[in-house]
């Protein structure tokens, strides 16, 4: 009897001294996912109400400085002006010139149309009027907030006051100065419904705007369920940890990531080449080096659909590790036979803040008998967030002789006077906007300005995506230096690119000049 008392403790003892911590574990792991999703939820309001500020505070100040100028109003010398301004500016996608209730010119030039003022919804103190979910001719997908003042106006496409970092799990309630809803989060019809009081609620203010974050709060059975396989016995635990760990690795090794780490380590990276075409001559001057993902089942992932994926695990930098030393290894026997050629690379924003790069590509150029000038960098506007880390790459790249370039200009907020704080030699226009030319879209005229923009900075201008006659055309005629897309040759594998290269020089012949960085 005593023995079974013995046992029976013993079990006892088992039972309660696994199902106490458990509990109590369980107990606390839910406190602490309510402080967490408060603090998440703070972060969020936080964010979202200084991103309205940076962004009202922006137009506004951009709109003030178009008041003040004294120029003839709807002259070309206002219209630029205006130009001018909105690339400056962070916020503002439009300025405009209204008189008598209609806008008389805008950044586009003067309106052909009868395009009426917005009505103010609310008219702050200082003068300045604001308008909600106006629908603009050139984005009527996105509604726009419009600030007036006087005879000016200045348009914030309202999406960017979407809260920065939001999981989307969250209601993001956004109002301006006198109360004017501006923007509710989609995500407050995808969020599960929550009983009166048992929703979190995050309330911000500041210079008369407002945030409301709120979110369904995380209840205690639901978190128990969740974690219900820590809640079994320890024979039970065991298991559960063993499948759990199994499961893990399975969806490591089998998840998008695990995937392209595989990729990584068993260099499943291929390189094509897309030829650049010198426009006033039709003679290729090089390729952009673009990677493919050739998988083992023999099929080829496009880069958009793993580059970010890549970018955001750290995975991009041994990728383009693999680019470089590829695109060497397949070129160099033509790179050193025609010394006007060369080939671009991309690099990511880390390697262009980091200087990562540096002592990458100067090891792989070693011994190689290729020329600093003909390897060419080039990243997108976000590679150079950091501007001060960007600058100084970018200098010693410069210093070395690499030609640097902007990739996909104008699809970001880089202005003016952003580009004058970097050394690069070369503007690349986005497809997008080489689309646009001789259409109706109201990005059509950006391509001008951007050719008109890199003229003042003596920037050398790529067009990407170019794909018939009359945009080669509208491209030379503007004295844009080189070209891209299918209008010359679609991205060839290496020997297509070497094949292409011969013919084009058979019947081009070579250029007496070779594309160097400026001169210090």
């Amino acid at each position: 009897m005593r023995c079974w008392r013995v046992v029976l403790l013993a079990g006892l003892f088992v039972v309660v001294g696994t199902i106490v911590p458990l509990v109590a574990t369980a107990y606390l792991s839910w406190r602490l996912a309510l402080v967490t999703q408060e603090n998440q939820l703070d972060h969020v309001a936080n964010h979202t109400l200084a991103n309205a500020l940076k962004l009202f505070d922006d137009a506004e100040g951009t709109l003030r400085e178009l008041s003040r100028a004294d120029l003839p109003r709807c002259s070309p010398e206002h219209i630029t002006h205006m130009r001018k301004l909105a690339i400056d500016s962070l916020a503002t996608e439009n300025l405009g010139f209204i008189r008598d209730g209609v806008v008389l010119c805008n950044v586009w030039g003067v309106t052909e149309h009868r395009i009426p003022r917005a009505p103010a919804n609310v008219v702050l103190p200082d003068g300045v009027g604001i308008s909600v979910n106006y629908r603009a001719f050139f984005n009527p997908h996105h509604p726009m907030m419009v600030l007036h003042l006087g005879d000016f106006t200045a348009m914030i496409d309202q999406m960017r006051f979407n809260a920065p970092g939001s999981d989307g799990a969250a209601r993001i309630d956004i109002r301006t100065p006198g109360g004017i809803l501006l923007q509710t989060s989609w995500a407050q019809q995808a969020a599960p419904a929550a009983p009166a009081g048992d929703e979190l609620l995050v309330p911000r203010e500041a210079k008369g705007w407002s945030v409301l974050a709120s979110q369904p709060r995380i209840g205690l059975y639901a978190h128990l369920v969740s974690i219900k396989s820590l809640l079994v016995p320890l024979g039970a635990i065991f298991a559960a940890l063993l499948a759990t760990l199994t499961i893990w690795m399975l969806k490591r090794r089998y998840s998008p990531r695990g995937e392209l780490a595989r990729a990584v380590r068993h260099h499943e990276f291929i390189v094509h080449y897309q030829p650049i075409v010198e426009l006033a001559t039709s003679r290729c001057i090089g390729a952009e080096a673009l990677v493919r993902w050739h998988r083992p089942d023999g099929s080829i992932v496009r880069p958009d659909l793993f580059v970010a994926l890549a970018e955001d695990t750290g995975l991009i930098q041994p990728i383009t590790d693999q680019l470089i030393a590829t695109a060497l290894a397949d070129l160099g026997e033509l790179l050193r036979a025609n010394r006007h050629l060369h080939v671009s690379i991309n690099l990511c924003p880390a390697d262009i803040s980091s200087g990562r790069i540096l002592p990458i590509l100067k090891a792989a150029l070693a011994g190689t008998g290729i020329e600093n000038q003909q390897i060419w960098l080039e990243a997108t506007e976000r590679g150079f967030v950091d501007i001060e880390g960007a600058r100084d790459t970018l200098a010693e790249l410069h210093r070395r002789g690499h030609m640097t370039a902007i990739d996909d200009f104008g699809t970001g907020y880089s202005g003016l006077k952003y580009l004058q704080r970097l050394p690069v030699d070369a503007l690349k226009i986005d497809k997008s906007f080489v689309d646009a030319l001789g259409t109706e879209a109201a990005t059509s005229h950006v391509t001008e300005h951007i050719i008109q923009m890199a003229g003042e900075l003596k920037l050398r201008v790529v067009a990407e995506g170019v794909e018939n006659q009359t945009q080669v055309n509208y491209l030379k005629l503007r004295g844009v230096d080189m070209a891209q897309g299918w209008m010359f040759s679609r991205a060839l594998p290496a020997d297509g690119f070497i094949a292409y290269c011969q013919a084009n020089l058979e019947a081009h012949g070579r250029p007496a000049n070779i594309v160097t960085v400026a001169a210090e």
